[in-house]
């Protein structure tokens, strides 16, 4: 019983450590997609997309590796717009940081990885 009751708490409280990583994104403002990728994007999908450092290494939170081509390319854009504005497993929503808009702005960076 004491496994199940504990077990239930860390699952109710998986989604307030994603909100609280949230929290320490920046919010998008201007008009540099690039820039913004590269602040809050690149903390777990990296700087070139396939969610691991300069070096080879996976990022401690290692996102969506958009250099798979195979898996990048099914998504539409609708998808990508749904799972950046909601969140999806360990990664938090944008929906406070960013507008519809914006995040369609963003997907050419997203895809150009994939392009590779």
């Amino acid at each position: 019983m004491r496994r199940i009751f504990l077990s239930s708490l860390l699952l109710m409280g998986a989604p307030l450590f994603a909100s609280d990583a949230a929290k320490d994104l920046p919010k998008f403002s201007g008009s540099d997609y690039q820039k913004y990728w590269n602040d809050a994007c690149a903390r777990c999908h990296g700087a070139n997309g396939s969610g691991r450092d300069n070096n080879g290494k996976p990022l401690p939170d290692n996102g969506f590796d958009f250099t798979d081509s195979r898996k990048a390319n099914k998504k539409k854009d609708g998808d990508w717009i749904k799972i950046t504005l909601d969140g999806k497993d360990k990664m938090p929503a944008f929906k406070d940081k960013m507008t519809p808009a914006d995040v369609e702005k963003m997907i050419p960076i997203m895809r150009k990885f994939a392009a590779k």
